[in-house]
């Protein structure tokens, strides 16, 4: 059985309350940070990422980067 390389979580921009569905690469490990511009109000959000309840699962905050 192939194991999925990525994973989606829902989540909602801090900035402009957009619901978005957001994909993560589950190769740049379990504890992810990165800076991601909203697709729709083009702010930049502090994206961080930490293993889920089950596997291959992904929990996803958002915070603002101002």
């Amino acid at each position: 059985m192939r194991k999925r390389n990525r994973a989606a979580a829902g989540v909602i921009c801090p900035f402009c309350g957009e619901a978005e569905e957001l994909y993560v690469d589950l190769g740049g490990g379990e504890h992810q940070s990165y800076v991601e511009d909203c697709s729709v109000c083009c702010r930049p959000r502090l994206v961080t990422v930490s293993p889920g309840d089950s596997e291959g699962e992904v929990s996803v905050s958002l915070e603002r980067d101002e």
